[in-house]
């Protein structure tokens, strides 16, 4: 295979716009409901619930586009900082930083102080609490405390501070892998998730009811290996070597991941084996001569629309879960009773088309103005080098 030149890999874009609709459907069930899957009946679901649920039961699948998230981000990370040819990694966190937390804590600030639904109070009972909640989002730790994981303002935000302490471990999975290769590399990655989901695993096997601490499913350790399938599969495109991940075999990954889906002591695998399967998917797509999708019609628009959903998705991502729960509240109280559920569930599909408005408003004037000020300074940087 020959070695990558392409600045921009277009697919990405698609599976970026896959990826913020599946979590867009996952919390619009959330929003009807006030439940994203099936309650555990022991080892299986329970299965007596509305039929208006079990007609969305494919929504509840909706999860799948964190680990899309996950594998697209360590390939493109990796993609990056080697394309950069640049010495050191304070660039490398420059770019990360400026790329991740400006829209971050601008939409968090905007939530937590203007956005009515969710703006915390500071009255003397609630004081200490909420500090604690701003200053855990602030500081990205908030994913290792049970309190805080999910969070008062927004709750999808538990995924962002798990890439940046990621960000944190590339340079570790680099050293890893130039001294032993990335195969070994994704081996040490793999026994620290996959044990640590076992774990899990072997306390639900022997205790259905016990819930797991976020101390251990908010590690970046407990998602290291699903990441780094990108990082690894970003390296030997960038080589020219055969791409791994790619044999066909790797369908039972979607398989297996249906199957554990359905049986609780599986179900701490499921990031896992979702992040395999996207790499996979990944890999096959690496393979063709082409990477874009020409189509026509109305299929044009709605691949177009795809595009650019996965264009703007880190801000869809930040913005998107507040409007929708104030969606759900706001059709309570203007239709003076809770509508039927899928009346209510359709009534929050449609709120994607504002939503993604302002996603590219976030994206038009805060994702893109701070990349731009991580280029300036790390230009001068080099110019002050110079």
């Amino acid at each position: 295979m020959k070695p990558a030149t392409a600045e921009h890999i277009p697919f990405l874009d698609y599976f970026r716009g896959v990826a913020i609709l599946s979590v867009f459907l996952l919390h619009s069930l959330f929003a009807t409901f006030g439940t994203d899957r099936l309650a555990w009946n022991g080892w299986f679901f329970n299965w007596h619930v509305g039929k208006s649920l079990l007609l969305l039961l494919p929504a509840t699948f909706g999860w799948v586009g964190v680990p899309i998230f996950f594998t697209i981000s360590g390939f493109c990370i990796h993609l990056s900082h080697q394309r950069s040819r640049q010495t050191g990694f304070t660039p490398f966190f420059l770019r990360r930083f400026f790329r991740i937390y400006p829209p971050y804590l601008a939409t968090y600030f905007f939530f937590a102080f203007l956005f009515p639904p969710t703006r915390l109070s500071f009255s003397m009972g609630s004081l200490s609490s909420n500090v604690e909640e701003l200053l855990s989002h602030i500081f990205l730790v908030h994913n290792f405390t049970d309190h805080f994981f999910f969070g008062k303002v927004v709750g999808a935000l538990w995924s962002i501070a798990i890439e940046v302490q990621l960000y944190l471990l590339y340079p570790l999975l680099l050293i890893a892998a130039s001294r032993w290769g990335w195969q070994k590399a994704l081996l040490l990655t793999a026994v620290l998730e996959v044990g640590m989901r076992g774990s899990e695993s072997l306390v639900t096997f022997l205790q259905p009811d016990h819930r797991t601490t976020h101390l251990l499913t908010g590690s970046p350790f407990y998602f290291w290996f699903s990441w780094a399938l990108g990082a690894a599969l970003a390296d030997a495109w960038l080589k020219g070597k055969p791409l791994p991940f790619r044999n066909p075999c790797n369908f039972i990954w979607p398989v297996l991941l249906i199957v554990a889906y359905f049986f609780r002591p599986f179900y701490p695998f499921l990031f896992t084996l979702a992040a395999l399967t996207s790499v996979w998917m990944m890999a096959l797509l690496l393979e063709r001569r082409t990477y874009d999708f020409i189509t026509i019609g109305w299929k044009k628009y709605a691949l177009d629309h795809l595009r650019w959903a996965g264009i703007v998705s880190y801000s869809a991502y930040l913005i998107h879960q507040p409007f929708l729960n104030a969606t759900a509240s706001g059709c309570s109280i203007i239709h003076g009773h809770k509508l039927p559920s899928l009346l209510l569930y359709g009534v929050c599909l449609l709120a994607w088309f504002p939503i993604f408005g302002l996603s590219y408003l976030c994206y038009r004037y805060l994702e893109l103005p701070g990349i731009a000020w991580g280029k300036r300074i790390i230009a001068q940087r080099k110019a002050t080098a110079l």
